[in-house]
């Protein structure tokens, strides 16, 4: 191992964008086994995975809100989620 990868500022995560994502949602920072990955290291699509279930779980379920956001924002979410994942029900609270 080389002197620089064995500094990796991310920890479990490559890259810091990942980290952040993570961090807001308070995430597990350093289990690697709390997220589906393939490879070393946790990538941004597997934290935004985790973090666009916990949405579709608030918009279906009516669970708690993942992270306090305006309403606007709201919408965004929900928006953004439809186009992902086009079974969510346009009925749901948004």
């Amino acid at each position: 191992m080389t002197g620089t990868s064995a500094r990796n500022a991310c920890g479990i995560f490559k890259s810091k964008r990942a980290k952040f994502l993570a961090i807001k949602y308070s995430l597990d920072l350093y289990n690697k086994n709390a997220y589906i990955h393939s490879g070393n290291l946790v990538s941004y699509y597997d934290v935004k995975f985790i973090v666009d279930n916990l949405w579709i779980d608030y918009f279906i379920h009516g669970s708690d809100k993942p992270i306090d956001v305006s309403d606007y924002q709201l919408y965004d979410i929900f928006n953004n989620l439809l186009i992902s994942y086009p079974y969510i029900n346009s009925s749901s609270e948004a």
